[in-house]
């Protein structure tokens, strides 16, 4: 994990298996916010190794690192899928490759307080440095669950939670009360969510656009989905809703361009 902020949400989290040890650099001391996370890392015991800016450079990932780079342990995935909960709100990422859109999938699920992730095969690999890094700390404030189809189907055919999957003929996500328990399914960029996952769809979701725009990436769509279909003030969480047809095209599913 690099990164101040990354850095500080992963230390809060309740999810990590525990910090194995902290790099940090010069230029971490000269920030006041880098100051105050050295006293987080000393006041959890954190073993911490002092190196120059330019070793650090050469172990991060990013062009312009901020003075510190913490290496975690990934959180267990053993447990039953979303830990039993008979109605969870979640994200399923359906084939997500892009590691910048898995990261802010998995960063807007837990900021809209969803109760999970699930990844199917073919989602890149969720603790990717380039998914932790887009997280931005989620990571060890959300549960993810690694899942082949066959045993989340199942595990769909035993609750009463929809399965909403975002498709671009789908109904306007505007016109849609959510009902208590929802899972939202990303399918990925280029191809859309799998044929298995459709069949058992609940619902097909849509963000209405206009139709001389491009579609929006998986990472952004799913935002805006997510948002939708998530309790805010003035919103109702209750009861199946019923979808409403906008004129103009939809699309939730982006194109090859995947960059976010």
């Amino acid at each position: 994990m690099e990164g101040i902020r990354g850095a500080r949400d992963t230390l809060a989290g309740p999810l990590t298996g525990g910090v194995r040890f902290a790099l940090v650099s010069d230029r971490l001391a000269g920030l006041p916010s880098g100051r105050e996370l050295m006293g987080s890392l000393a006041d959890g015991d954190v073993p911490m190794e002092e190196v120059t800016d330019r070793e650090l450079k050469k172990l991060s990932d990013t062009d312009h690192p901020q003075g510190v780079l913490l290496v975690v342990e990934e959180p267990a995935d053993d447990g039953e899928l979303l830990g039993g909960l008979e109605r969870p709100r979640a994200l399923l990422l359906d084939g997500i490759q892009d590691p910048g859109n898995a990261g802010t999938l998995i960063r807007t699920a837990r900021a809209f307080g969803l109760d999970g992730v699930i990844a199917l095969d073919g989602t890149v690999d969720l603790f990717n440095s380039k998914v932790v890094r887009a997280a931005s700390g989620a990571l060890a404030h959300i549960p993810v669950f690694r899942r082949p189809w066959l045993e989340v189907e199942g595990w769909f055919a035993e609750r009463e939670t929809a399965l909403l999957v975002a498709g671009a003929e789908g109904e306007d996500v505007r016109g849609i009360t959510p009902p208590a328990s929802w899972v939202l399914a990303v399918g990925n960029e280029g191809a859309g969510p799998r044929s298995e996952v459709l069949a058992r769809a609940s619902r097909v979701v849509a963000i209405p656009m206009d139709p001389a725009a491009d579609s929006l990436n998986a990472g952004l769509a799913g935002a805006i989905l997510l948002f939708a279909l998530s309790p805010h003030p003035g919103a109702e969480t209750e009861g199946p809703g019923e979808g409403v047809t906008i004129p103009g095209r939809s699309a939730v599913n982006p194109g090859e361009d995947a960059e976010s």
